[in-house]
């Protein structure tokens, strides 16, 4: 009977609103970890359940399903799906490095869900990532995932920016542009590592407004739940997973 009720408090986690928990959206993952991972076959059902077992905030893998296929699999299904969504179609980090460089060109930090004023009281929905030059135009801005263009042009908080909702149903946001790639329009796809535009400054303000931050690419991930229609999930993560997957391009 004490096991049964052990295992009945393990799944108890799962629930239809989970994934809007802060702790989820934090999306925490080592990269370690994820490369553990990556190698199962059934890589989703062990990556949901490592976040399972530790409450998102995992320090090894875990790939032991059966509590929550036996207690609630449909929810337990619904979260692999989920993760699926999130983690699933990124190949590549957003920003290429110069090959002719042999040096480290991009920082960023763990920001998502810090306050910020403008335009109101909210919080931080992304990951800043800044360059080693304060260059608007200098770094190329490429596509994580293939996918389709869904937004495009500009925004009085993300100045120019592009929207690609991904094959799995995961919305990339690209903000703070200095120009575009090319002349993309909504319902044109792209491939990942597809140059979308160039790091800038633009934004907070009117159409073309620039320069009231530092040059910066805001990279946010957003997903549809049962209760919200978009979403925020921390990319911090995701993006330290895949710094290994960083594109050398010439510029």
């Amino acid at each position: 009977m004490e096991h049964g009720i052990r295992e009945r408090s393990k799944a108890s986690l799962l629930s239809e609103s989970v994934c809007e928990e802060m702790n989820f959206r934090e999306q925490y993952m080592p990269e370690k970890v994820f490369r553990e991972i990556a190698r199962e076959e059934n890589m989703w059902e062990v990556f949901t359940v490592t976040m399972l077992k530790e409450r998102f905030y995992p320090g090894q893998s875990d790939g032991e399903s059966e509590v929550y296929k036996k207690y609630k699999k449909e929810e337990f299904y619904k979260l692999c799906n989920i993760y699926e969504t999130i983690w699933g179609d990124v190949k590549c980090f957003p920003l290429p490095e110069n090959r002719e460089s042999f040096h480290k060109q991009f920082f960023y930090e763990n920001t998502f869900g810090e306050e910020r004023t403008y335009g109101g009281e909210r919080i931080h929905e992304g990951t800043d990532i800044f360059g080693k030059k304060n260059l608007a135009g200098y770094y190329p801005v490429i596509s994580m995932t293939e996918g389709t263009v869904e937004n495009i042009g500009w925004l009085p908080l993300g100045g120019y920016r592009i929207g690609i909702r991904a094959p799995r149903g995961a919305y990339f946001y690209y903000a703070h542009l200095s120009e575009y790639g090319r002349e993309f329009s909504q319902g044109d796809k792209v491939k990942a590592g597809e140059i979308l535009g160039y790091m800038g400054n633009s934004g907070y303000g009117e159409v073309g407004t620039t320069g009231k931050f530092p040059v910066h690419l805001h990279l946010g991930i957003y997903i549809k739940t049962p209760h919200y229609k978009e979403l925020s999930v921390n990319p911090y993560w995701i993006l330290k997973a895949h710094e290994k997957n960083i594109r050398k391009y010439t510029y």
